[in-house]
């Protein structure tokens, strides 16, 4: 994942997870810091929280699109989007299912 798309599409995706639970913490903000710059997370995130839910899986849907994915590129994104559940040190049922319902999204 290197283009803009990609960094957008990741961060988006991390912000869509670290947000499952309703409780976006510090540890969760660093992970996704650790990943992408500040201004990518800002920026991203402006759209994010614009958005509710049916928004956000149709954002989701449409950077899909746009970057034409292949397998391992979204069993990567999976694997990121698993490290983000973990980054606050808690996998709750709400993350576990939008687990779920991400790999439907992203194998679609």
């Amino acid at each position: 994942m290197s283009s803009d798309h990609d960094l957008d599409f990741l961060t988006y995706l991390l912000l869509f997870a670290t947000h499952a639970d309703f409780n976006f913490d510090e540890e969760e903000r660093n992970h996704i810091l650790s990943k992408v710059d500040e201004s990518t997370l800002e920026r991203v995130n402006r759209v994010f929280q614009s958005q509710h839910d049916i928004q956000r899986i149709d954002q989701i849907r449409s950077y899909l699109k746009a970057g034409n994915y292949s397998k391992s590129e979204q069993e990567g994104l999976v694997a990121e989007v698993r490290k983000a559940f973990y980054a606050d040190g808690d996998y709750s049922t709400l993350e576990q299912n939008l687990m779920i319902g991400l790999k439907r999204i992203l194998k679609s």
